[in-house]
Order: C-alpha cells, then sequence, then structure tokens
C-alpha cells in the first residue's frame, strides 16, 4: 500500500512539476490536480451493459505511463483565414479567460474515469473561434498524426451569435505501436449559429481511442454531427448535444465498419432543455470477422421543453457468423407535449435481395458489396459535408475488399 501511496504522490508532483515548467496559469493546475485525485478514486468500468454482449477490454489506466505523452503531427488548413485557430501556447497568450470559461466546464465536466485522466494530463489543446456574424465558406480541415504511445488531444470550437463554420477532422496513426489516444471535443454554439463538425477516425489496430464530443446550442442554433468510426482495435466514443436554446437542432449521424477484431462502444445523446427543439439520431454501421459494437442512445426531453420533437434509429448489418452487436436505444421524456420516436434493427443480409442481384450475374462477393453500398447510402446522403461524403465511399469500398 505504501508504493501505491508513493507512486501516486509521485504523479501528483510530476503534473505540478510539468504545468510549473509550461508556466500553466494557477487554475489549470489546480483543476489538473483536482482531476488526478478523482481518477485514483474511480474503478474502472465493467463494459456490460445487457445480457447479449459484453466488450473485452483490457486496460489498466491506472499504470499508464504518462511519462511517453506526445504530441500529434498536425496539419491546419483554414483557406478563408475568417477564423481564429489558437494553439495552447497561443490561447494562454491571448485567450486565456475564454479558455478558463470553456474547459471542460458546461460542455464536458469531468465525471469518469477516463474523462478525468484527460483533465489530468491533457497536452494539446486547440481553439476554433467562429467571430459574430461570421461565416466560414470552406470547411476548415484538422489532420492529426498520432506518433506517441500515450495522446490527450482537446479540441474548443467557439462559434459566436449568426456565425457559420464547418470543421472537418481527421486522425490516423503514423506508426504501428500500441497506443492510448484520448480526445476530446467541445463546442459551443451562439444563438442563430450554424456548425458542422465532422470526424473521421483511422487509427491502426493497435491504438485504444477513447473520445467525448459534446456541444451546447444556444437560441436558434444548429449542430450537425458526423462521427466516423473504421479505427482503432477498441473505440469508446460518445457524441451528445445539450439543446440550451429554445428552437436549437442537431442532426447526429454517426458510421462505423468493424472487421477483424474491432471493439466499438458507440453513445449517441440529444438533451432537450428548451422548447421547441428538435433532434434527429441515425447510426449505421457493419460488422464482419470477430468484430462487436454495443450501441447506447438517449433522447432526453426535460419537463420545460415542451412543443420539442426527437427521433432516434441504429442499423448494424452482421457480415458473419462471428460478428456481435447489441443496441440500447433510450427515451426518457418529462412533457407530454413532444414527439419522440426510436428504433434499432441488427440483422444480416437480406437473402432475397442477394438473390435478386445474383441472378442478373453477380458472384456472392459482388452481390454483397452492392448490397452493402445501398446499406449506408442513405446515410452518407444526409452528409452535409461534401469531402466527408466521398471520403465514406471510398473506405465503405476499401472495407468491403
Amino acid at each position: 500500500m505504501g508504493r501505491l501511496n508513493n507512486l501516486e504522490t509521485m504523479e501528483s508532483k510530476n503534473i505540478e512539476k510539468a504545468s510549473n515548467e509550461n508556466k500553466e496559469p494557477k487554475w489549470l493546475a489546480d483543476k489538473r490536480l483536482s482531476a488526478y485525485e478523482l481518477f485514483k478514486k474511480k474503478p474502472m468500468p465493467d463494459f456490460i451493459y445487457g445480457l447479449n454482449i459484453n466488450l473485452n477490454i483490457d486496460l489498466d489506466l491506472d499504470n499508464t505511463d504518462t511519462k511517453q505523452l506526445g504530441k500529434p503531427a498536425r496539419t491546419v488548413i483554414n483557406k478563408s483565414g475568417n477564423a481564429g485557430i489558437f494553439d495552447f501556447n497561443e490561447i494562454l497568450d491571448s485567450n486565456e479567460s475564454l479558455l478558463e470559461e470553456k474547459f471542460m466546464t458546461e460542455a464536458v465536466p469531468a465525471a469518469d474515469k477516463f474523462t478525468l485522466f484527460h483533465q489530468a494530463f491533457v497536452s494539446n489543446i486547440l481553439l476554433v473561434h467562429i467571430p459574430k456574424n461570421t461565416e466560414i465558406k470552406e470547411p476548415i480541415e484538422i489532420i492529426s498524426k498520432i506518433n506517441s504511445k500515450v495522446l490527450f488531444d482537446h479540441l474548443i470550437i467557439v462559434a459566436d451569435d449568426n456565425s457559420k463554420a464547418a470543421i472537418v477532422e481527421k486522425i490516423e496513426s503514423e506508426n504501428n505501436e500500441e497506443s492510448y489516444v484520448s480526445k476530446i471535443v467541445e463546442i459551443f454554439a451562439g444563438n442563430n449559429s450554424k456548425i458542422d463538425y465532422g470526424n473521421l477516425q483511422m487509427l491502426d489496430k493497435n491504438a485504444f481511442q477513447f473520445t467525448r464530443k459534446r456541444a451546447v446550442a444556444g437560441k436558434d442554433a444548429l449542430i450537425n454531427w458526423l462521427d466516423c468510426n473504421f479505427g482503432s482495435n477498441i473505440t469508446l466514443s460518445e457524441v451528445t448535444t445539450s439543446l440550451n436554446g429554445e428552437g436549437s437542432a442537431t442532426n447526429n449521424y454517426g458510421i462505423f465498419f468493424g472487421n477483424e477484431s474491432q471493439q466499438l462502444d458507440l453513445v449517441a445523446n440529444s438533451i432537450h432543455n428548451a422548447p421547441n427543439t428538435v433532434s434527429d439520431i441515425f447510426t449505421k454501421g457493419a460488422l464482419t470477422d470477430k468484430s462487436k459494437c454495443i450501441y447506447r442512445g438517449l433522447v432526453k426531453i426535460q419537463r420545460n421543453a415542451s412543443g420539442s420533437n426527437g427521433y432516434q434509429k441504429e442499423d448494424t448489418l452482421l457480415l458473419s457468423p462471428e460478428a456481435a452487436a447489441d443496441s440500447i436505444p433510450d427515451l426518457e421524456i418529462d412533457n407530454s407535449d413532444v414527439r419522440c420516436t426510436h428504433g434499432a434493427s441488427i440483422g444480416r443480409a437480406d437473402k432475397e435481395k442477394l438473390f435478386y442481384l445474383k441472378s442478373r450475374g453477380l458472384n456472392e462477393k459482388e452481390a454483397t458489396q452492392i448490397y452493402v453500398r445501398g446499406f449506408f447510402e442513405e446515410l452518407i446522403q444526409k452528409m452535409k459535408i461534401e469531402k466527408l461524403r466521398d471520403n465514406m465511399h471510398d473506405l465503405v469500398e476499401e472495407r468491403m475488399k
């Protein structure tokens, strides 16, 4: 027990020392240390959600070597130049008050073990600021290549009132080493703003990724999500929107394709906190080989959110006998003046449709490829960002090979 306490004390001292060396403000150092103290007390989740399936995750966060922290090789493309984009040091020099106000407060308060771990050790923070009454015509592209064993990456997007922007983020591995990648995205959408955020995760099969993406929407704001998960061995991904302003809306779209022994734990939530708010959650995925996926979705309508609409649908296609999936959609409704629907399906390729395709001269593989393309097409066509639509077609084709 003494050795464990010594280890914890040393880790706390290392956090404080690193914070001082980086000339971080006291509020940030205190936030790190507070998170680390809570992290030590939190147990690891068991990843068992129902009777049908559980994930086999062999990970010990308490013994993760944080001395191997790294930075991604990052490229940011901002063709319009109208958005403010700041790295960690620039934020501390010129936008510290904004960072203190937004960083892991309203959108992502640290509560669970993974998020507390992230808050304690995050070393890469990028801020994208869209000024008031500004429309960014070209998508802002963020490309991150991971070349370290442990990475904590953080993106904050602040869209002021009456602003519009699209942000496309791609994360991929630069080597094949085992890695732990923690990624948090916080979006603050001001009144009458519109944000399209698309994420393409293409890490290699030696990676473990934890990602949490959350947004807070003001009055009449619109947030469109696209969460694409094709890489990593294990993926824990959550996308949540809090509709805090009257008339705000969100479209939460997700796509995944697992193969080999990949495991995915996907969560999509819409929280209606104001009247006349609208949410649409739509997820589609396919699994082959021995891959697994658990999907959990929630539409929650608070008592004061009258006149709100919430929709949720998730479809999983199983392409091999050993692939497994479970879906847990949920509705929590505290107001009778609303409209909500939810549904989920898990199944295999339709034999009659495959037979029809084969009767036109296609073999089994060709028929299945066309069937899978059609399965994903409904969701792909809903994607707002053209570049991501094209990528999805290519990635589905590649995975089918």
